[in-house]
């Protein structure tokens, strides 16, 4: 069976995510800062009316940050059926649809050491690009911080006061 993924990079290496979990993606916007969120939560944005965490996988990952080019977007996701995220990536590289045979379970020492949210690799010509399952990136108590971060700032955005 095909699966069709958004590629994209993230300090040189090639990463996808399941296209069928990607909402859209958008030009990096303005970001506001949240006091005492998680250290990979940038902040969030408002998209048409939605409060939206966005997050930084540079920093999820533990990679060195460099200054942002000019390619870099935010790819919104849908988490577990209902919660919006966004995640700033260095660039979209590539939409594409990979046969079911360049797609290759995770290597198991690498899911043990961590990695449990590297849902495959899936192997392009040269190329290898590692499959992310976004909703195993961050823990339950991670989530449920996001959760709450949306909700708490889409009720000081409708505050009748504000």
């Amino acid at each position: 069976m095909e699966k069709k993924i958004v590629g994209f990079r993230l300090k040189g290496e090639e990463f996808a995510f399941n296209i069928m979990k990607v909402v859209e993606i958008i030009r990096l916007k303005q970001i506001t800062p949240v006091p005492t969120a998680p250290s990979f939560i940038e902040g969030v944005i408002n998209l048409r009316g939605k409060i939206i965490p966005i997050i930084d996988l540079r920093k999820r990952f533990m990679l060195h940050e460099d200054k942002r080019g000019k390619n870099v977007r935010i790819i919104i996701i849908e988490m577990h059926g209902n919660q919006l995220v966004g995640v700033i990536v260095d660039e979209v590289t590539q939409v594409i649809t990979v046969p079911e045979e360049q797609i290759l379970p995770a290597p198991p020492s690498i899911v043990s050491v961590g990695g449990r949210y590297i849902e495959a690799v899936v192997q392009l010509d040269e190329k290898i690009i590692v499959f992310l399952d976004i909703e195993k990136i961050f823990s339950d108590q991670e989530n449920t911080e996001m959760q709450g971060i949306s909700m708490m700032e889409a009720g000081i955005e409708e505050s009748p006061d504000s």
